[in-house]
């Protein structure tokens, strides 16, 4: 994969080394088009972002200010805070890899 094929950097909006991906655990804004999990049944409506390579070096806690929306390679972006605030996760009950307290 080149590293102009996933758009513009979430975080600084770059366009050097964007590779990085992330998952959010909030729905992502076109559902079908994030991330999943067939473990625990969870469809693929999680929420993505990507940041470049310089802003995960650089601060590991870097500030999101845009996701995704719809699929990656299709470079469309949303500001983050369009997000609904609901959680989206995994349902731990079907990873028994993940302990529990």
């Amino acid at each position: 994969m080149s590293t102009d094929e996933l758009g513009t950097c979430c975080a600084c909006g770059g366009t050097g080394n964007v590779r990085n991906i992330v998952m959010l655990n909030k729905p992502a804004p076109v559902p079908g088009t994030g991330w999943g999990c067939v473990t625990c049944g969870l469809p693929q409506d999680g929420a993505l972002a990507v940041i470049c390579d310089q802003c995960t070096e650089l601060n590991r806690n870097v500030e999101l200010k845009e996701v995704i929306m719809g699929y990656a390679k299709g470079k469309m972006r949303v500001p983050i805070h369009a997000l609904r605030d609901v959680v989206f996760d995994h349902n731990l009950s079907f990873h028994p890899e993940v302990k529990q307290a």
